[in-house]
């Protein structure tokens, strides 16, 4: 995340709470600034604008995601990815300390570019990971269109209605999602996209 003064942090929270009831453009400064406990003036030589707090945050919080990304990059693709990887978790670990601000961007008054922005994102990081993976660009878009829709739901699932499971747990069932395919027994395994017949459902 990036370097975030206390009263931006004030800033950022108020933004926020008021995002659960008020579409972003029609979030009043002055309503920033009275939950913040700041002056406008204050507002102003940290911000240029109620949208620009959001945008800042999305930002932030997709390059946490890619430097998780890129070390997870670093490992090789095997048998391992079944089991709940440091990366994983770690990515739930992020979404769980931002919950409250995630679900308000995910709201009806959040930002509704956000899902989108965070799927691509997350498409582009599953594409390069499966990269050698047999199968055609094709096979391998389908997939992941696929299990990024049922990742994006069982997040939100997550987050809104059963906060209490464990990162961890989370992140078990999310490898096997993404990675199961791909072992599905010794004889199929890693023939997935190519040969569509694995009894992949």
């Amino acid at each position: 995340m990036r370097e975030i003064d206390e009263t931006e942090m004030r800033i950022e929270d108020a933004v926020f709470d008021l995002m659960r009831t008020t579409d972003i453009p029609d979030i009043k400064v002055s309503d920033v600034i009275a939950i913040a406990g700041v002056s406008r003036s204050t507002f102003y030589r940290h911000f240029k604008n109620v949208d620009e707090v959001v945008k800042l945050f999305e930002a932030s919080l997709l390059d946490i995601m890619r430097t998780i990304n890129k070390g997870a990059l670093k490992g090789r693709f095997g048998r391992a990815e079944l089991e709940p990887t440091h990366s994983m978790i770690s990515r739930m670990e992020v979404l769980k300390e931002y919950r409250e601000k995630i679900l308000a961007l995910n709201s009806d008054h959040g930002d509704p570019t956000f899902t989108h922005k965070a799927t691509v994102f997350m498409h582009e990081y599953f594409r390069f990971r499966l990269r050698d993976v047999p199968g055609t660009d094709v096979q391998k878009d389908l997939y992941l269109s696929f299990v990024i829709a049922g990742h994006n739901n069982l997040i939100q699932y997550w987050l809104e209605e059963r906060p209490e499971i464990d990162p961890y747990e989370i992140a078990a069932v999310l490898n096997r999602l993404y990675y199961s395919a791909f072992f599905l027994n010794e004889k199929t395994a890693r023939e997935f996209p190519q040969n569509p017949m694995t009894g992949v459902v």
